[in-house]
């Protein structure tokens, strides 16, 4: 497989857990081993980095990774947006079983497949930590109104800083929040303007989010793999809690 394809295949797959609640865009993207060169990426575009470094634009922003991997994402958007929903609302347990083993799967490859287990087992407890956090999200049962502008641009700094997190769903904050239903119709019907709050908000964490995880894989890269691990398995239940068929499809 050439490599265009196989970052398209990335992106592609990435798409599609982003659109699913469950499972993180980065948890695939570390199954595909393009994680990190992705993060990496992404920091470039924080003002600090930015600015100083604008010179080796063309050498950081890296297009043989991102122009692949960002094209099968954004098709795989806008075309799962209608798959998942019908998987939803037709095979659902199936669906679920199916997430969970790439969830697991996803774990065993961050702590025993990609290093040593006698380096993972050394951060036990950033990987508690990690499940925790998810467990609590998962379990969460807040719900705010998003009917107001700042609301949907809180809504989309979240969903993408859980989308750069492997192991928090950015669809399943969405779900959390009780406005997954309006993004997905949204994308739907291409509705630019109705979406531009939630897209204000991704662009702000875009800014900010992706070069604080670049800074901890430099410090600590077997730490950050374990704490992601946690996180991943500890979303498992918010899968079979909060993935549930919709009365109302647009």
């Amino acid at each position: 497989m050439s490599n265009f394809l196989y970052r398209f295949s990335a992106g592609f797959c990435m798409g599609i857990a982003e659109i699913t609640p469950g499972i993180s865009g980065a948890t695939i993207a570390g199954i595909f081993n393009v994680y990190e060169p992705f993060i990496k990426v992404l920091s470039f575009f924080s003002p600090k980095s930015f600015f100083v470094d604008f010179k080796n634009f063309s050498k950081n922003i890296n297009l043989s990774l991102m122009i692949p991997l960002m094209l099968g994402m954004v098709i795989s958007i806008y075309a799962s947006a209608y798959g998942i929903t019908y998987l939803i609302e037709n095979q659902l347990i199936f669906f679920k079983i199916f997430l969970s083993f790439v969830m697991i799967f996803a774990v065993i490859k961050n702590c025993i497949i990609d290093q040593l287990v006698s380096d993972s087992s050394k951060y036990v407890i950033s990987f508690i930590l990690g499940a925790l956090i998810a467990l609590l999200v998962a379990f969460s049962l807040i719900q705010f109104d998003f009917n107001n502008i700042f609301l949907l641009i809180v809504a989309g700094f979240l969903a993408f800083t859980a989308f750069i997190l492997p192991g928090i769903s950015g669809a399943l904050v969405l779900l959390l929040l009780g406005i997954y239903q309006e993004i997905t119709c949204g994308i739907k019907s291409l509705d630019i303007v109705g979406l531009l709050p939630f897209i204000m908000g991704m662009l702000f964490a875009f800014f900010m989010i992706p070069s604080k995880i670049a800074e901890r894989f430099k410090t600590n890269k077997h730490q950050v793999k374990v704490l992601f691990s946690g996180l991943i398995l500890g979303s498992i239940p918010a899968v079979w809690i909060h993935l549930q068929a919709s009365e109302n499809i647009c």
